[in-house]
């Protein structure tokens, strides 16, 4: 799992300037104690905890060391990318830590930033590495104004933005995200190179005046410094990484800043922009927020993709002013500062994917002679074995055998046992495998037979069963019949006697029935002449009639299913007898068996 990073977090306190000074303006609010800084009210205090924490007496070297940019350096170096940003209100201090001391003119002529001090530190790691690999140097300029991109170092000049109104256009791909078109890229083949085009940019970038600050930056701007290195042992190990330097305009308030129509404007979209990125920051701060940073909602945070909750090694100054005035904007400022230091990137090697599938291979090839090894080992392990096996057999039938002639005796005496044994076994084996043979025949043709008599005796059971259903319910009809006759040899007997049943299995019937459809097309003709007859003798003359047709029909009934009953006895008396002789086969061979 590749390792995760959170964004490292630094809060500077910018001294007082001298015209400050001369106001009667001073700091008494903000206490800066080991990495807390803490923000006093009338009666509330706030206290916040942060990487580093640099008061307003540090100077700019003290800041470049605090703040380790010299490891971010190396970083860059190793195939990492790189972020260091300044985050802040107007007038609190970003472009003088990030650029320096600037003139009226915007060259930086005393007290060094970050900027040019990270240049210097970049060149020196170039140098101490010349000899394991080959360094190139290339580096951009650009500044973000009224949410369109320009070319610091290119033909646009101060003078002629207005002449360029849609800018450069910017597009997105896989690899690096989002790229800026057709902007100016220059080879550097020393620091004092790109330091040159660094302050050249610096005086196309647009500045204006208000009440909080002199030398206000109306546009945010990104110096990028892009390294590709190749391994001289090895030409295809090929690296790049870039490292960039952002310096952000400050978030203002118009009814303080006092600016009105071109600037007023600037300071909207300078705002818009902030906002969204401090949507990102609160987003990606908080772990259980699902919600989708808006990235695209600004051209400022698409650039910044990937130094803020993205794969490289990232560094936010919060710059505040040590000024009483000051006191909400640096709290919002301290506030967000806070949530970035809980956002968390993934730094990852930019090796060439070329060789990335290269050292893949390599690695492949490395297990595979691992094993290679493994095997051949084990393969002389074995052939040792056999070899000590086979001397230890010559030295026995060296000592056992006193001379050549009882040798070949002995060998011939060895091959004839042999032969004999082997005939033997042969014969035994024969033998054996002709009565296995013979047993599974016997046993197949068992269960042959077995299986054609479980399937007779489930048919008959089956006939036997319709038989019995059907007798029963013969017998039953029958028994309602003579109850509604007055049958008198049915009255002769037990009013409690119930028509007797079938036991299964023995296909034994005591008493015969009707089939249903007969038996109940005979009681619809008998009450049809019942009713029709007026005289009640002829009624009970033509009642005896009817038990004599009943009695008579019983019989015939009875003479048609017995003989098939006793036929279906007579199967099954089959089927256990042939039961019995399986029984006595199986047995049988069983005994063979054993």
């Amino acid at each position: 799992m590749q390792n995760q990073q959170k964004i490292r977090v630094a809060v500077r306190v910018r001294p007082l300037l001298d015209y400050e000074k001369r106001q009667g303006h001073q700091n008494s609010r903000i206490d800066c104690n080991g990495q807390e800084v803490t923000i006093r009210e009338e009666r509330n205090k706030k206290s916040y905890k942060f990487d580093h924490v640099l008061p307003e007496y540090v100077s700019q070297e003290q800041v470049f060391k605090n703040c380790e940019i010299d490891q971010l350096v190396q970083s860059v170096i190793e195939g990492y990318h790189v972020t260091v940003f300044a985050y802040g209100q107007t007038g609190s201090g970003k472009t003088y830590t990030m650029e320096g001391q600037r003139d009226d003119e915007g060259i930086t002529i005393k007290q060094e930033g970050i900027i040019p001090k990270t240049i210097n530190s970049l060149f020196n790691k170039i140098k101490q590495n010349s000899l394991q690999r080959d360094f190139s140097v290339y580096c951009s300029y650009l500044q973000i104004y009224n949410e369109k991109i320009f070319d610091l170092l290119g033909e646009i000049t101060k003078a002629n933005y207005n002449i360029q109104p849609n800018g450069l256009k910017m597009r997105w791909n896989v690899r690096e995200q989002f790229v800026v078109e057709n902007l100016f890229v220059y080879q550097c083949k020393s620091a004092e190179e790109v330091i040159q085009l660094f302050k050249l940019g610096s005086k196309n970038r647009i500045t204006a005046s208000h009440k909080l600050n002199l030398q206000s930056s109306r546009s945010h701007t990104i110096f990028e410094i892009k390294i590709e290195s190749t391994d001289l042992k090895n030409p295809d190990y090929f690296i790049t990484s870039k490292l960039e330097l952002v310096d952000l305009a400050g978030s203002e308030r118009i009814s303080i800043t006092g600016t009105e129509g071109r600037q007023a404007k600037e300071s909207i979209e300078i705002n818009k922009s902030l906002m969204t990125l401090r949507q990102v920051i609160a987003i990606l701060s908080d772990t259980n927020n699902k919600t989708i940073p808006p990235y695209r909602d600004s051209k400022l945070t698409c650039l910044l993709k990937q130094s803020i909750g993205g794969n490289c090694f990232c560094l936010m100054i919060a710059c505040i002013a040590p000024l009483d005035s000051f006191y909400d904007e640096n709290v919002s400022t301290l506030q967000y500062a806070t949530k970035a230091a809980y956002i968390t990137n993934i730094p990852v090697k930019n090796d060439d994917p070329k060789l990335k599938i290269i050292n893949d291979l390599k690695q492949q090839i490395d297990n595979l002679k691992l094993e290679l090894s493994k095997a051949n080992q084990h393969i002389e392990f074995l052939s040792n074995i056999v070899q000590k096996k086979e001397m230890n057999q010559n030295m026995n039938n060296t000592h056992t055998k006193s001379n050549f002639d009882n040798l070949l005796l002995n060998q011939q005496k060895l091959l004839e046992e042999e032969s004999s044994d082997d005939d033997a076994h042969k014969n035994q084996l024969s033998q054996f495998n002709e009565r296995l043979i013979d047993s599974i025949n016997m046993v197949r043709e068992l269960l042959l037979s077995n299986k054609e008599m479980r399937d007779r005796e489930e048919q008959i059971n089956q006939k036997c069963e319709y038989m019995y259903r059907e007798i029963q319910f013969l017998q039953k009809e029958n028994f309602e019949l003579r109850e509604r006759l007055g049958d008198p040899d049915q009255q002769r007997e037990s009013p409690q006697k119930r028509p007797s049943t079938i036991k299964k299995n023995t296909m034994m019937v005591e008493e015969p029935g009707f089939l249903p459809e007969q038996m109940t097309q005979f009681q619809r003709n008998f009450q049809k002449d019942f009713k029709d007859t007026p005289n009640k003798d002829y009624k009970d003359q033509q009642m005896l009639m009817t038990n004599r047709n009943v009695r008579a029909h019983s019989q015939r009934t009875q003479g048609r299913q017995l003989p098939l009953i006793f036929n279906y006895q007579q199967n099954f008396e089959e089927v256990q007898q042939d039961e019995m002789t399986n029984f006595g086969r199986r047995s049988l061979y069983q005994k063979q068996l054993k």
